[in-house]
């Protein structure tokens, strides 16, 4: 069983390695960038993503997409969202109808406002695409904590690949087949982080955090069945402990910025000249999806003011 993962960004690095120590699968990563390339290779880090974590000496990296597919039985894409078009261009030559695609990058386009799933069946590839997401950070899945994560697939034989190599694991894989659903909570998640840590920094009440916190998984739910999803994938990894852990987590890059944008602009607008805020990107894609004259979308839109510094916490907390 060949593996190969595109993109040496956290989750990628983090899942490759534990799929490398865990499973008997050969990985091999990707990456069309040089410095990441002989860092790992020549240190066995990347400190950029992953500070102070030592990856396993013996990782199988290239700079050459043909080589990395080259008897592929499964494609991970784990790159930023607005490379997936990009990527998923130059690897149509390689794909068969026998080809298992996994996505993992979480986000819109911003060209197109499109989900990671809907592209691929934009461009009409050949195999099948599937979606992993759920609650779990990289330096925590890279040292085989106990987590769970969500696969959405249609396509039986990727199901069986993804039960197999995690069986080792410490993760617990949950099988689904609702894309939609499952990549906006993936989104939707990382805009309410924000506002979670704002809220977080104004109350500073567990009391009053647990309400917020409800409230704002009842909003994601409707928001996701608004938007085509399905209700039951709300209680799985990827939905409810996505949430729990993002909107609920100093270790959040979305919370952590909410909690600057609140307590202190300038250090929040730093923090984003140094950190990927992913819900502070992807709000204005997410609002184009709303219909029209729904409360839904005047609290996006309020909530996306906030962001630019143009709504106060206040009133956004009162169309909420």
């Amino acid at each position: 069983m060949q593996v190969t993962i595109l993109g040496t960004g956290a989750f990628g690095l983090a899942l490759g390695n534990l799929l490398h120590d865990k499973s008997k699968a050969d990985i091999i990563f990707w990456t069309a960038f040089e410095d990441e390339y002989l860092e790992i290779t020549t240190n066995n880090t990347y400190d950029k993503v992953l500070t102070d974590i030592k990856l396993a000496n013996d990782l199988k990296v290239t700079m050459d997409l043909k080589k990395a597919l080259k008897d592929s039985n499964l494609i991970i894409i784990a790159i930023p969202c607005n490379y997936v078009r990009e990527i998923l261009i130059k690897i149509e030559a390689y794909l068969t109808d026998d080809s298992k695609v996994v996505l993992v990058s979480k986000g819109l386009e911003k060209q197109t406002d499109l989900l990671m799933t809907e592209i691929y069946k934009e461009l009409n590839l050949k195999g099948s695409v599937s979606y992993l997401a759920g609650p779990t950070f990289a330096k925590e899945l890279i040292i085989n904590s106990k987590s769970g994560l969500t696969l959405a697939t249609k396509d039986k034989q990727t199901e069986n690949i993804m039960l197999d190599l995690f069986k080792d694991t410490n993760v617990e894989l949950e099988v689904i087949n609702d894309y939609i659903g499952l990549e906006l909570y993936g989104i939707i998640k990382n805009i309410l982080a924000i506002f979670m840590g704002s809220i977080n920094s104004k109350y500073q009440k567990d009391s009053t955090n647990a309400y917020y916190l409800t409230k704002i998984y009842k909003f994601a739910n409707d928001l996701v069945v608004e938007l085509g999803g399905d209700k039951k994938t709300a209680t799985c990894y990827g939905a409810l402990g996505d949430i729990l852990l993002t909107c609920n987590s100093k270790n959040s890059r979305n919370y952590t910025y909410g909690t600057l944008l609140y307590t202190n602009k300038e250090e929040a607008k730093s923090y984003l000249n140094h950190v990927t805020v992913e819900g502070n990107i992807a709000i204005t894609s997410l609002k184009k999806r709303l219909s029209q004259n729904t409360k839904t979308l005047l609290f996006i839109e309020k909530l996306e003011q906030y962001f630019n510094g143009k709504a106060t916490l206040d009133e956004v907390i009162s169309l909420f």
